[in-house]
């Protein structure tokens, strides 16, 4: 006769599962209940990730393309630095019209000296008069690109002293008068300088649109060459490929300096003390912004 008394389990007849209550379907719209040990959901109406988990990559182009510099803003900020860093600007700016008149000037006369200078006129004693002879062409034109070539030469080092201290005041270091004449990079500002005036004279020759469209795409040279001591050849094509990259604020502040010199001509050229540094601070501004750098309030 059989033992029916029922006994404790102990593991070796495991008791078979009950009846399960199914699991109800999760409303429309909401998320599937996640498996074990997975993350929750994200909160409803939330913004999926994009394939991948990763962000968008940046657009193509060297320097991003950043459309977004505001020109104006620029201009503005210019105006705001020039009049906080005023004295060390207006003296510096005198230094050079003073230095650059006297250059030039001296260079002019050793010029004429040499090339420009007529033969006397004289009178005989019979009351014959012999008229002197002008310089010829070939005289004439070699002593003009003489004198263009050190009116290169000095603008050049006014421009990339003034480029130097538009950086410093960017960066928000201190500026002081002699910021203004110190240079790092001396030979390649004069070199990216004559190349640039050379590029441009042939565009301006070839009935004078390609020379507006070579001071356009060349108009930051001289900043990677005093920011970052860039050679003149990679500066020029790296100001060419920040300009192409940006077209957009590069035309307006382009359009903006030319605009600002041209006020400031108006009055007598005094303007100008005024216009084109605050014209060559925006200038400034825009370079960093489009290269993706800051810039000091």
């Amino acid at each position: 006769m059989s033992d029916t008394t029922p006994r404790p389990d102990d593991g070796s007849n495991p008791v078979p599962p009950g009846p399960q209550e199914p699991t109800p379907p999760a409303p429309e719209g909401a998320y599937p209940p996640p498996p074990a040990g997975a993350y929750p959901p994200p909160p409803a109406g939330a913004t999926p990730p994009p394939p991948g988990g990763y962000p968008p990559p940046p657009a193509p182009g060297g320097y991003g393309g950043d459309q977004s510099v505001d020109v104006v803003e620029g201009f503005k900020w210019g105006w705001k630095k020039f009049t906080e860093n005023l004295s060390p600007i207006l003296i510096a700016i005198v230094a050079y019209v003073v230095g650059s008149i006297v250059v030039i000037g001296i260079w002019y006369f050793v010029i004429a000296g040499l090339f420009l200078r007529t033969s006397e006129t004289t009178i005989d004693d019979d009351g014959n008069i012999t008229f002197g002879s002008g310089p010829g062409f070939a005289a004439v034109l070699l002593s003009t690109a003489l004198i263009s070539v050190v009116a290169v030469l000095v603008l050049s080092i006014v421009q990339a002293g003034f480029v130097q201290g538009a950086l410093r005041i960017s960066r928000g270091e201190a500026l002081t008068v002699d910021t203004f004449f110190k240079f790092k990079n001396l030979p390649a500002v004069i070199l990216a300088s004559l190349l640039v005036a050379v590029l441009t004279a042939v565009g301006y020759a070839l009935c004078y649109l390609p020379g507006i469209v070579v001071a356009f795409f060349a108009q930051f040279t001289l900043y990677y060459v005093v920011d970052r001591g860039s050679g003149a050849v990679d500066a020029l094509k790296a100001s060419f490929q920040l300009v192409r990259d940006n077209i957009v604020p590069a035309l307006l502040i382009f359009l903006g300096v030319a605009l600002a010199s041209a006020v400031g001509g108006l009055v007598c050229g005094v303007g100008t003390l005024v216009t084109l540094p605050v014209a060559l601070l925006a200038q400034t501004y825009v370079y960093r912004r489009l290269n993706r750098e800051p810039v000091v309030p």
